[in-house]
């Protein structure tokens, strides 16, 4: 078990991306610190909250770890901010839906190459309970599709927060109490990503991704061509650090990652000895080392509950669990002219949910029968598309597989997302 850092280590800790040369990262932590004087104390609250949810919670039992208390599944709305210099960074939908699909593989535990990680260490990877969506509403209610487009003059950004600002050539962060924020553009030397801090300020909160390392297509480039990228980045906007403590044996305030001496970079195999962590190793093939895509596979339990202690009542990201934009289908953004909130389908609703087979559309009024109804899945897929020929309309989801779905209905102008959950 790993000794916990005072607090002048934990702050120390560098949270932007695995690309960088450590100087890199050591600037991007005194730039947050200097130009934020009370970020100090607001880190080191939210790490004494953190330590003492996980206290009480008995999470470190003989070894093993014990469940919070708190929801099976964590929806987290996405906005992708995709800033582009030419055409070729202006990466496609299918792009981005891949890393949605990634991001909720990894932090799944749905990945396939899980077959990868070594028995010493299966026992102890786990489903950290993440739901990732492209958020599909706005702040005032309206339709969006959770992608942003925006042509920069900026060829390429470096690790100073400006891709988050419309003023220096990006575009200005959305609310992070209900949307995880996701810059993609082309960085300089090289720079894969990088993570606010947590407990930084809300107009730099959420992760950078270099376009060429996003997703599983299109632009994504061996050896980060698999989305870890981001898996990686958004496990420290969660509040993971890396596994090495970015110290010599250093400690990432998890009891059941083993201490290791530095990074890991390529694709390693078998046991790797350091800080006399044998018989086991390093476990370099965890999301938050910095081996490529190929070679990671796992969080701990450990990680998880660290991670989702930040939705506990009084964590700092709790406020996230409230997000309306959870509750909606992607779609096209609303028409730019129209400033209020989509008006809906006659107050539409939908039973039983959760439904096994069949689930009752009803429709408020009667003259809107003849709606159009999409059925996506949470990462903004259509899967289904009919037309709503009775004003309580049976819809047949028995060969939807389990899990949440979202139903927008259509009907000239108006517009209504219905959430639904399949058992």
């Amino acid at each position: 078990m790993k000794q916990l850092l005072p607090l002048i280590g934990y702050l120390l800790i560098v949270l932007p991306g695995w690309a960088q040369p450590v100087c890199r990262s050591f600037d991007y932590r005194q730039q947050q610190l200097s130009a934020h004087p009370g970020l100090t104390s607001v880190v080191e609250g939210i790490e004494q909250f953190t330590r003492r949810q996980l206290q009480q919670r008995s999470v470190e039992v003989t070894g093993q770890a014990a469940p919070l208390t708190s929801p099976t599944v964590i929806t987290i709305p996405v906005i992708v901010h995709v800033l582009y210099n030419n055409s070729s960074e202006n990466i496609s939908n299918a792009q981005i839906k891949s890393q949605i699909d990634e991001l909720n593989r990894d932090y799944q535990k749905m990945n396939p190459d899980t077959a990868r990680i070594p028995s010493y260490f299966s026992g102890i990877a786990t489903d950290c309970g993440f739901h990732f969506m492209l958020a599909g509403i706005d702040t005032n209610g309206r339709i969006i599709s959770g992608i942003i487009r925006k042509h920069t003059n900026i060829t390429a950004f470096a690790d100073n927060d400006d891709m988050k600002f419309s003023a220096r050539g990006g575009d200005d962060a959305w609310d992070r109490d209900k949307y995880l924020n996701i810059w993609v553009c082309n960085m300089v030397d090289g720079i894969l990503g990088y993570s606010s801090l947590v407990g930084g300020p809300k107009e730099t909160d959420g992760v950078v991704v270099l376009y060429t390392a996003f997703g599983t297509t299109g632009t994504a480039r061996s050896p980060f061509n698999l989305g870890r990228t981001a898996t990686h980045e958004v496990g420290h906007w969660l509040n993971l650090i890396h596994t090495w403590g970015d110290d010599s044996c250093g400690t990432d305030q998890v009891a059941d990652t083993p201490p290791q001496q530095a990074a890991t970079y390529g694709d390693p195999t078998g046991v790797v000895i350091s800080c006399n962590n044998a018989p086991s190793g390093n476990m370099y093939m965890d999301y938050m080392d910095f081996t490529d895509d190929a070679g990671m596979h796992m969080f701990t339990y450990g990680q998880r509950d660290r991670m989702r202690t930040l939705f506990l009542p009084g964590g700092f990201r709790y406020p996230i669990l409230s997000s309306p934009a959870a509750t909606a289908a992607p779609g096209e953004p609303a028409d730019s002219a129209y400033s209020g909130g989509a008006p809906g389908i006659g107050e539409a609703r939908i039973y039983p949910n959760p439904v096994a087979n069949t689930a009752t559309i009803h429709l408020g009024d009667v003259s809107k029968v003849g709606s159009l109804l999409e059925v996506y899945d949470q990462t903004g897929q259509r899967i289904m598309a009919t037309r709503v020929t009775t004003q309580d309309f049976n819809l047949n989801v028995s060969g939807l597989s389990s899990g949440i779905y979202f139903i927008r209905l259509s009907n000239g102008g108006s517009q209504q997302s219905l959430r639904l959950v399949k058992m």
